[in-house]
Parts: structure tokens; C-alpha cells; sequence
């Protein structure tokens, strides 16, 4: 240990604890609320990152993460026993543990590869963004909208990107990153907007975790893989359109069009242009067969269904948050053929459960259980229709087509080939992928799909809670596979299937 590292200590821990002091201080001295000095804690703590760096020596740097590991034990000590009135509250959640275990985990992992502005910028979104968006959300948040029912604001989501890519811009160009300032600003943008993203879905102080090492990562990622950036931008761009539209048409809620954002941009940015325009082809049949009839639907099955037409951020992610991961794996493996495979079964999958969905609730028999043939009442999970099972065909076949036709197109404007006759296994990727996966959702529905009693009606739903606010009954399956679940998993399913159609061409 050298002279640097006992002076950093002795700085750091000193910091630490006048910062402590300072805010109770505060607290005792104009009477603010814990919720405000614990703002004033959290900056200074993330802050203290670049004392950390400052003082200890970069080969040391395990001695720079003792200080800040410490206080994980000592801030879940505190929250416990509620020593520091000006930092924790009562029946609060980890926050105040999460955030330095997230920073200590950063510095451990970047600082000993002389990459400590990745651990930066990530701590940085978290320590200015989270607190803007928790400060003037609070102070100024009119507008707002609801992630698994709690409560956040344009307002409070607005503070947390401008207070994210501000600093995230800083930390890139004053520290040594090797970019230049254009490619700067646009990461930063980038990073600012996924900071958002994370902050709005985390609950229980879990973005303690997620904003700093999510936005870390991908700096990292983008760092190291040379990603396109104009890629990235463009599908932000046409995504957050679809996504107003979709808003205005009542078909996305404000939720849905955030997942439809990240969704949309990772698949366009990393996936490239056919994958692109095979996601907005299903979210024009999806949107398009959403409202066909939607008042006759509604009379059906309104209330078995968990959710109503407006999809919102799980919708989003469960029918479009495996596709965006597997864009990013065939981003790192482009020559991989397969991957592209297993998107268009997702993708066939999720259109073709929509039209089965869509369609099949209009069916003038009813429906009946796939597992045992027995007649249940329409909008039943697990119940099919020979109308439903059509449309689950066609609308598989719809992407198959759709993404062999952009195949195509783009080959022949790229490379002078659209090359269509020796993919027509990009058809029955789509025809076997999407109904394998649909009836396995029906399946999966049938069996494990968790479902509820209505006390006042006595009529099955999947809805946990009724129209007039009163909690429906648990009555079967899994508590956890709910139908976003339920959408995840077929959609995988579908993506497997599709990728077997491949292997068997090859």
C-alpha cells in the first residue's frame, strides 16, 4: 500500500462522514423532509467516485474500492436500524445498499482495465438522473403515466435524461476515452436514453442496480464493438414515430410506446434494415386487427383478457424484447444464419398469436380447449378456433412473406441480388415458426397461464384485479405466468422452430 492509497483512504472516509454529518445538519436546521437531504447524500456519495480516482494509485486499485464496499455494509446497517434519520426512511427500500454495491462492482470490474470512465458514466447517470427525476418529478410532475402500476411523470423522465446526458457527455470528454466529440454526444445520448428506460421499469430501488451497470455495459458495448451509430439513430428515430402514432391511435399507451422506443431501436441499430421493417409489418397487421371489430371484441371477452388494446410496456417487451436480444447476438455473429431464423419465428409467432387472438374471439363456434376438446367460453386461454387457428396461420405466412420480400428488395439494392428463390425457407420459417409458437401460447394457456375468479361474477379471467378495483380470486396455474409470460415463451418457442426450418435447408 502506498503513501497515495493510505491518504485516499483517510480522504474518502472522511468525505463519507462529513457528508452524513452535513445532511443531518441540514435536515435538523430547516426541517427538510428526509426524502430531500437523502438527495443531497446520494449526489455526494456518487460523486465521491472521483476522489476514489483521484487519490489511490490506478495500480491499487483494489485498496479504491475498500471505501465505497464498505459502505454497503454500513448503509444496510443503517437502513435497518435507521441510524442516519437524514438518509434512510422508514420501510424504505436496499437503495441506499444497491447504489454503492453497483458502484463497487463498476470500479472492480473497468478501473483494473484502465477503463474506470465506463464505471464513471454509468454512476454519473445515476447520481445526477435519479436524483433530477426524483426532485423535480416530485416538484413539477403533472403529466403522469404508470409502470406496473406505480407512478412516474414526463416530467420526472425528462429530468432524468437531461440530467443523465449531461454529465454522461462530461465524464466522456474530459476523461480519456478516444472518441471523438461527435461520437461522444451521440453515445451519450444514446446511454441517456436507456438510463431513462431504466429508471421508469425499475421498482423497489432496483435502479440503484440497473441504471448504473445497465448504462456501463452499454457503454462498454458500444465501445467495443464499433456499433453504427446513424444505425441506432435512425431506428430511434422511426421507432419514437410509430410509437406517437400508435399513441394518438390509442393503440400504445404511454408505457408502450417507451418498450416500442427500445425495442424498435435495438432491433433496427442492431439488427439492420429487414429486421427493422419486419417489426413495423407486425406492428401495422397487430395495430390494424387490434381495432377490426373492436367493439364487437370488447362485448366477448372484455373482461377475460388481461389487458385491453392499448399495449403497454410488457406487451412491448414480450413480443418484441426476445427479437431485440437476438438482434444484438447477431450483431456480435452476423454470419450466423440460424439467429436470423429464430427472429423470424419470433416475429411469426407474435404477429400470428395477434390474428389468432384478434380473429379467432369473433369465431361463431365456440371455442374449444386444446388440451381437452371441451367447449369453454370465447376469450378462455388455451381455447382455439378452427377461425382462430387460420388467422394464426396467416398471420405466421404474413412475415414470412413480408421479411422475404425486404430480403429481397434489400439485397438487390445493396448487392444487385435479391436472391428470393434460395430463401424461400425465410416462408416456412414464418408458416411452421408462428403457428408452432401460437399453439404452444394456447398450450401454455391451458396448463400453467395463471387465472382468476371474478367473486362478483364467478367467470374466469386473467385479470389479477377487477374493473371496480376489487382483487379477483386465484384459481389456477402458475402465480408468475402471467400473459406477458406466456407471450415470452411461445415467442421462443416459435424462434426455435424457426430455427430447426433453417438447419433443415442448410
Amino acid at each position: 500500500m502506498s503513501q497515495n492509497d493510505i491518504t485516499g483512504l483517510i480522504v474518502t472516509y472522511a468525505y463519507a462522514f462529513s457528508l452524513l454529518i452535513i445532511a443531518t445538519l441540514i435536515q435538523k436546521w430547516r426541517g427538510y423532509p428526509p426524502e430531500f437531504t437523502r438527495k443531497i447524500v446520494h449526489v455526494g456519495a456518487g460523486m465521491a467516485i472521483f476522489i476514489i480516482l483521484a487519490t489511490f494509485d490506478n495500480n491499487h486499485w483494489y485498496f479504491g474500492i475498500i471505501p465505497i464496499g464498505t459502505f454497503i455494509f454500513f448503509n444496510y446497517l443503517s437502513s435497518r436500524k435507521q441510524l442516519i434519520k437524514a438518509m434512510d426512511l422508514q420501510g424504505d427500500t436496499l437503495g441506499t445498499v444497491y447504489f454503492p454495491f453497483s458502484v463497487t462492482l463498476l470500479l472492480a470490474i473497468f478501473w483494473s482495465q484502465n477503463l474506470a470512465y465506463i464505471a464513471v458514466a454509468g454512476t454519473m447517470a445515476m447520481t445526477w438522473g435519479d436524483a433530477a427525476a426524483s426532485v423535480l418529478g416530485r416538484a413539477f410532475g403533472k403529466h403522469p403515466y404508470f409502470i406496473a402500476g406505480h407512478r412516474r411523470s414526463f416530467e420526472g423522465s425528462g429530468a432524468m435524461f437531461v440530467f443523465s446526458f449531461v454529465p454522461i457527455s462530461l465524464t466522456m470528454l474530459l476523461m480519456n476515452t478516444g472518441l471523438d466529440m461527435s461520437r461522444t454526444i451521440a453515445y451519450a445520448f444514446f446511454l441517456a436514453l436507456i438510463a431513462t428506460f431504466l429508471e421508469a421499469i425499475s421498482l423497489a430501488g432496483l435502479d440503484n442496480i440497473f441504471v448504473p451497470i445497465g448504462v456501463s455495459m452499454a457503454l462498454w458495448a458500444m465501445y467495443g464493438w464499433k456499433v453504427d451509430v446513424p444505425m441506432i439513430f435512425g431506428g430511434l428515430v422511426i421507432s419514437t414515430l410509430i410509437g406517437a402514432f400508435a399513441y394518438r391511435k390509442r393503440a400504445l399507451s404511454f408505457s408502450g410506446v417507451l418498450g416500442a422506443m427500445i425495442t424498435g431501436t435495438f432491433i433496427f441499430g442492431f439488427g439492420g434494415w429487414v429486421w427493422g421493417l419486419t417489426l413495423i409489418s407486425f406492428f401495422v397487421f397487430g395495430s390494424v386487427l387490434s381495432k377490426y371489430k373492436e367493439t364487437q371484441k370488447s362485448g366477448v371477452a372484455v373482461e377475460k383478457f388481461e389487458k385491453g388494446s392499448r399495449r403497454d410496456i410488457g406487451q412491448a417487451f414480450a413480443n418484441g424484447g426476445l427479437g431485440a436480444v437476438i438482434a444484438v447476438v447477431y450483431f456480435l455473429n452476423p454470419t450466423q444464419t440460424w439467429l436470423f431464423a429464430v427472429f423470424i419465428g419470433v416475429m411469426a409467432t407474435v404477429n400470428g398469436d395477434t390474428c389468432a387472438t384478434e380473429i379467432g374471439v369473433l369465431s361463431k363456434r365456440p371455442p374449444r380447449m386444446i388440451t381437452s376438446g371441451k367447449v369453454v367460453v370465447p376469450g378462455t386461454s388455451g381455447g382455439i378456433t378452427l377461425l382462430g387457428t387460420t388467422a394464426a396461420l396467416v398471420g405466421g405466412l404474413a412475415i414470412g412473406i413480408s421479411t422475404w420480400l425486404f430480403y429481397g428488395v434489400y439485397g438487390l439494392v445493396a448487392n444487385g441480388n435479391a436472391d428470393y428463390f434460395f430463401k424461400v425457407w425465410i416462408l416456412i420459417a414464418g408458416l411452421v415458426g408462428g403457428i408452432a409458437g401460437t399453439m404452444f401460447d394456447s398450450l401454455l394457456g391451458a396448463t400453467v397461464q395463471a387465472m382468476y375468479i371474478n367473486p362478483q361474477t364467478g367467470k374466469e379471467t386473467e385479470k389479477k384485479v377487477a374493473k371496480n378495483g376489487v382483487k379477483n380470486k386465484f384459481n389456477r396455474g402458475w402465480r408468475y405466468m402471467d400473459n406477458d409470460m406466456v407471450n415470452c415463451l411461445s415467442s421462443a418457442m416459435g424462434g426455435l422452430v424457426g430455427m430447426l426450418v433453417v438447419l433443415a435447408f442448410i
